[in-house]
């Protein structure tokens, strides 16, 4: 069923698991699909995640429309997101089209600038009645081999509450040597932040850049406040894995549906198992 993610992050805050939110390629059907059955299956709470890159090709209203009907197919709890939504005009046609949730995403501009900027989309979208996300501290991207100096996002837990205290969104994604993309190298996570700032706000924290990551160190970071945990990377790859074993095993005789079929419910149990790492499995019905 279609939700608000904010009453399932606030949840999961309280009671110390995450909730996951996976990138679904642009409204991919198989994708969607997998994501879905898995959170059924495991009776927990899901998001479902857009990017405007993959809403360039797919159209973001195909997205949504997909999207929410196949969260209406099932009986858990299911949010609609935007991520990293870079602009004004991008939120507000997510807005517009119904998403239940959306990311602004200034982080890469100055403190002052993000904080001004945000709390314009959220006085808005709260009009909607819509959470908002929002980060601090510029996440690297380590797409296509590029090597990145993954601690250039991290931020003092001093700047993340001075920022709290200037701009109230409904959850915060942090930089604490995170990246998006496959890392090079284990990412050393300073969860010390995550504590400092848990201390000072009840607020949901957003772990982003989750594929490659050391399961503890992802379960520690949701002990210390992280309530929504983010997948791309890994499920494109196992979707494009999957996707050729189907091609080369099934007997298809190019019935392209038993590929998608064979591939999505593969990547059903990927899915599964973050969820299990999420710690949200039996949380669907807790709100």
């Amino acid at each position: 069923m279609l939700v608000s993610t904010k009453e399932m992050l606030q949840d999961a805050r309280r009671n110390h698991y995450a909730v996951a939110a996976i990138n679904t390629q642009g409204g991919q059907y198989d994708i969607i699909r997998a994501i879905v059955d898995a959170a059924e299956n495991r009776k927990a709470p899901i998001i479902l995640a857009h990017y405007e890159s993959t809403g360039a090709y797919s159209g973001n209203e195909w997205f949504y429309e997909n999207a929410k009907y196949l969260a209406n197919k099932v009986s858990v709890p299911v949010g609609i997101h935007l991520d990293h939504g870079s602009s004004f005009g991008i939120c507000m046609e997510a807005l517009k089209l119904g998403f239940t949730s959306i990311m602004y995403d200034a982080s890469e501009k100055s403190i002052e600038r993000n904080i001004e900027e945000s709390n314009e989309i959220i006085r808005i979208a709260h009009a909607f009645n819509v959470p908002v996300e929002v980060e601090i501290g510029a996440l690297q991207r380590l797409d296509d081999g590029v090597a990145t100096d993954i601690d250039a996002n991290i931020v003092s837990s001093k700047t993340v509450i001075g920022f709290l205290d200037k701009c109230r969104p409904d959850s915060l994604a942090i930089g604490i040597g995170n990246a998006h993309g496959f890392y090079h190298e284990t990412p050393n996570l300073r969860l010390d932040i995550l504590d400092d700032v848990s201390r000072h706000s009840d607020i949901p924290l957003v772990l982003h850049g989750c594929t490659g990551m050391d399961d503890n160190q992802v379960r520690e970071a949701i002990r210390k406040g992280i309530s929504k945990i983010n997948y791309g990377t890994l499920i494109r790859s196992k979707y494009v894995e999957f996707l050729k074993e189907g091609i080369q095993n099934l007997d298809h005789q190019d019935h392209t549906w038993k590929i998608s079929r064979y591939a999505s419910a593969k990547l059903t149990k990927v899915v599964e198992e973050i969820i299990e790492l999420s710690g949200s499995e039996g949380k669907a019905y807790n709100y």
